[in-house]
């Protein structure tokens, strides 16, 4: 499936996305890593309206001057979904993307229908080892499957771009204290995703959220790790299909 890069000026900012496909939209929302399109987007493309936005200050996109946080682009993107989204959207969030979503529907909870959490940082358990952003480690931690892995298109520079996109928006601290005590307001249908070897998420994460989350659903992707659906896109893809088809 091809997705075409687009653009719109919003009040602060000109945001950066690409979309592919026709039906009910689909908003996805990419890891700290930055935009890659991997297969759940590709399988949600094939019959739904996928958008794909780009955090700013990540793929060699602008900074928004004064938006420092998470919560803050999360405003952005609802302001974005509201303005380019005639149907309440589907949002499927990735790691630091699931945490951008949670927000997001924490403080607009008018723009979510149905949300998709795939390993969501930002709830690690206080007694689990620290994080490691060390690139070998945090490698490791990455995949079950390394073999797996798509070859990297982006320039060293690029990646060390976004890098420090990650660090600007201060999404390494493992424990979001403030979205902690929000999160129980998540009241639309939500599917929370572990993947099953994922030391970084583990899954005591994912039970406390399925805690925390009235009415949600929780299942883990077996023989995976942080990166969910590359160790396992056919897997991973049917269950997130399965239950947006489900609305």
């Amino acid at each position: 499936m091809k997705f075409q890069r687009k653009s719109r000026l919003l009040g602060r900012a000109e945001l950066v996305w690409f979309e592919a496909g026709a039906g009910h939209p689909v908003v996805s929302l990419h890891p700290a890593a930055g935009l890659q399109i991997r297969a759940v987007a590709n399988a949600l493309a094939e019959g739904r309206r996928v958008i794909l936005p780009i955090v700013p200050g990540y793929e060699a996109t602008p900074y928004v001057d004064g938006m420092n946080t998470i919560p803050e682009v999360a405003d952005l993107f609802a302001e974005f979904i509201r303005l380019e989204c005639p149907q309440t959207p589907d949002v499927v969030g990735h790691s630091m993307g699931a945490r951008l979503a949670s927000w997001m529907i924490v403080r607009h909870p008018d723009v979510v229908r149905r949300l998709v959490l795939m390993a969501p940082s930002g709830f690690r358990p206080l007694d689990a080892p620290p994080l490691s952003f060390e690139p070998a480690v945090f490698l490791q931690q990455l995949y079950a499957h390394p073999e797996r892995r798509p070859p990297e298109t982006r320039s060293p520079e690029e990646l060390e771009a976004n890098r420090r996109a990650f660090r600007h928006y201060g999404v390494g601290n493992p424990r979001d204290e403030a979205l902690d005590a929000k999160i129980h307001q998540i009241a639309c249908p939500t599917l929370l995703v572990g993947g099953g070897k994922d030391v970084r998420v583990p899954p005591e994460s994912i039970h406390y959220l399925h805690r925390k989350i009235s009415g949600s659903r929780a299942i883990f992707i077996d023989d995976a790790a942080h990166a969910i659906e590359v160790d396992q896109p056919e897997q991973t893809s049917a269950q997130v299909l399965a239950f947006l088809d489900a609305a």
